[in-house]
């Protein structure tokens, strides 16, 4: 693997170079090429098609692997990234914001794992032009690093916790608070319109919402990452029957930048049901819990 401080993109005969400014406290990125995934390789178990893969350096040794790669659900496109370590592996599906006038995919992606215990987070661009991976991890405030940072967490969003005092705004107007609905079962879904595996579920969490839209203690409350108008142009070709409602700070601090995020909280506010990472048949396991809840 290469170190590299800017990355060029080969477009239509010329390039294009984008350089990141350097300072006291930069880190140049690192740089990998993406190759062909194969079962053989048994890397990663999944019910979506996965294409390609790479592993990162990570700087701590064998006891900590990352690898991160493409594949699609269904039709649509998505990433992963599997963490190995002493005490077992985790594996997550996300997407990248896409800027086509450089054909490249960039974000932070921030993964949890040991029961949402601790987090990696780490910035990477992936030039759709020559399947160039560039990474560089990021410590707990957010300055990049050469080494991977273990991030220990106070997560909120723990199993058997309760689900933290938490008010969003209604696509159509309006306030809403977790709070208020303490009493009744609340599904909690964080997606984004960018977000293959969040599109893929919609279609079986719909089969949930019409399975109990006669029982008045079961909300469904999706809270996207994206504004109004996003939101309102993705819902003119789809439908997603929860109660649909914008994310914000508040909400960014609590679930991160990682989609989808599936919870579901108890009538006395406590969350009995945490799951990341999504596939079209994530409705059965909320379903399950779902009627445990109201036997």
């Amino acid at each position: 693997m290469k170190k590299i401080i800017g990355f060029g993109l080969i477009v239509i005969g010329f390039v294009v170079l984008v350089s990141f400014q350097k300072n006291e406290n930069q880190v140049p990125y690192f740089s990998t090429m993406l190759s062909p995934y194969s079962e053989g390789l048994d890397i990663i178990s999944s019910n979506n098609k996965i294409e390609t893969y790479t592993s990162l350096e990570t700087g701590l040794g064998e006891f900590f692997k990352v690898y991160i790669g493409t594949g699609k659900q269904g039709d649509n496109p998505l990433y992963w990234v599997k963490m190995e370590s002493l005490t077992g592996s985790t594996v997550s599906f996300f997407s990248m914001v896409k800027d086509s006038s450089l054909n490249v995919c960039r974000d932070t992606i921030k993964t949890k794992f040991r029961k949402n215990t601790e987090m990696v987070a780490l910035e990477i661009i992936h030039n759709l032009s020559t399947n160039e991976i560039q990474y560089i991890w990021l410590d707990a405030d957010n300055n990049r690093s050469e080494k991977a940072k273990i991030i220990s967490l106070n997560n909120p969003l723990q199993q058997g916790k309760i689900f933290p005092d938490l008010t969003v705004e209604r696509l159509n107007g309006g306030k809403l608070s977790i709070n208020d609905l303490t009493g009744k079962i609340i599904v909690i879904n964080w997606w984004s319109v960018n977000c293959g595996p969040c599109i893929a579920e919609m279609q079986g969490f719909n089969k949930l919402v019409e399975q109990y839209k006669e029982n008045p203690n079961v909300v469904f409350i999706a809270i996207a990452d994206n504004n109004k108008e996003q939101l309102t142009r993705f819902f003119e070709k789809r439908e997603f029957n929860y109660i649909q409602t914008l994310g914000n700070k508040d909400v960014l601090k609590i679930f991160g930048n990682g989609y989808p995020v599936n919870i579901v909280i108890n009538s006395t506010g406590k969350i009995c049901y945490y799951s990341s990472g999504g596939y079209s048949d994530m409705y059965l396991e909320i379903e399950k819990v779902l009627k445990g809840l109201l036997e």
